[in-house]
């Protein structure tokens, strides 16, 4: 009986919020609190799936599942047809039992699975057998840190992983060929949860690391990139982002003389903090700790110029401005990350600092009321964690 475990990172924006929308350069990493799937292929006549963070714990009877989408079809060229055909399964829930209450996060959660497991069945001839899901994941949902995308790439690498095995091919790691099916299975998912993903987040998720993007242009992977510590601090502020990119294009409209600069000024602070990450990552190597402390200087004097021009367009929050100077005054640097007005700020963190000035810097947080979480960006992709 095949059994595996698969996990894949969330995605935080290092820089570039809101002037993305407007051509300008955005960088994105990996957060490694990951979305975590446990596979087993059991004796059962069923497809049983639990997901406790969104309270779905459902078995469907295996034949059903086969009556329902067999014979098959090209998916690849009709995946709209598929994406209805799930759809009108899960509302008909005919021979569903457990806790299925159809709630929204529950119906996108299980039309993921299932159409995910029919189109890659169809894609990579794989034979659809009993099997139980447990997907639980550390990232906070609908949140702006990836949560679905993270979701996705893991039910794809899940079915594509289980698909090699069934013919033998057994390995423990993906390959480039393999992240590129696993992120291309996972954007046609993520159009279930987002509509028109733009690719950022499936990549992030995928691939790991950090990556550049422009409207209109591909998503740029970048290899050699430092991993970077973090606290990531949650407002407990909830935020609206269609409200706040609203906000931003009315602001626009009326004062284009004042805000386009702020997009130029964003878009040269993405650019500069990308080369500065490019020489932490080349300096690491050289041992030379005065310079590294330097760049990181360099660095944190970019997050706070980021905070400061996403001020100036009015997508910061009271409790984020608290969060950045508190960092400020302790000699540390933190941005809003994501469309703002609420949600989660990030504080960068110096390589090497004692444990103890990290402890009070957390217990300072979260004397204020803030959720505070100690982890790292730029971490690996998706991951087979074993076989």
């Amino acid at each position: 009986m095949i059994q595996f475990s698969i996990s894949a990172p969330g995605k935080v924006i290092l820089h570039g919020e809101h002037a993305v929308v407007y051509g300008k350069t955005a960088l994105a990493a990996s957060l490694n609190l990951r979305t975590k799937l446990k596979f087993n292929e059991q004796d059962l006549n069923n497809i049983d799936i639990n997901c406790p963070d969104i309270h779905l714990c459902l078995s469907i009877p295996l034949d059903v599942i086969l009556e329902c989408f067999q014979p098959s079809y090209p998916f690849n060229e009709n995946t709209n047809r598929l994406l209805d055909q799930v759809e009108q399964f899960i509302t008909l829930k005919k021979d569903f039992s457990g806790t299925y209450t159809g709630s929204k996060q529950q119906k996108l959660s299980l039309q993921a699975i299932l159409y995910l497991l029919i189109y890659i069945a169809y894609e990579e001839q794989m034979q659809i057998k009993s099997f139980s899901l447990h997907l639980s994941t550390e990232l906070t949902i609908g949140a702006g840190l990836g949560s679905s995308a993270s979701f996705a790439v893991c039910i794809a690498a899940c079915f594509f992983h289980w698909a090699r095995l069934q013919k033998s091919d057994v390995h423990n790691t993906f390959n480039e060929d393999d992240l590129e099916k696993i992120s291309k299975y996972a954007l046609s998912c993520e159009r279930i949860m987002h509509g028109s993903p733009s690719g950022i987040d499936n990549s992030v998720c995928t691939y790991g690391s950090i990556i550049k993007f422009q409207r209109g242009e591909p998503v740029n992977i970048l290899p050699n990139m430092p991993s970077l510590n973090i606290l990531l601090v949650n407002s407990m502020i909830s935020r609206n982002t269609k409200d706040l990119l609203e906000r931003v294009i009315k602001m626009r409209q009326s004062y284009p003389a004042i805000i386009d600069p702020i997009f130029d000024s964003i878009d040269a602070v993405s650019k500069a903090a990308l080369q500065i990450l490019r020489e932490i990552y080349d300096i690491q190597s050289t041992n030379d700790a005065d310079l590294l402390e330097s760049r990181y200087k360099n660095l944190f004097a970019l997050v706070r110029t980021n905070q400061a021009l996403l001020s100036a367009l009015d997508v910061s929050h009271s409790k984020l401005d608290i969060i950045c100077s508190i960092a400020r005054d302790h000699s540390f640097a933190g941005k809003l990350t994501g469309a703002g007005g609420g949600g989660y700020a990030y504080i960068l963190l110096q390589p090497n600092i004692d444990d103890i000035h990290i402890t009070f810097l957390c217990e300072l947080l979260t004397r204020e009321g803030f959720g505070v979480n100690r982890t790292s960006l730029g971490c690996n992709g998706v991951t087979i964690e074993h076989i």
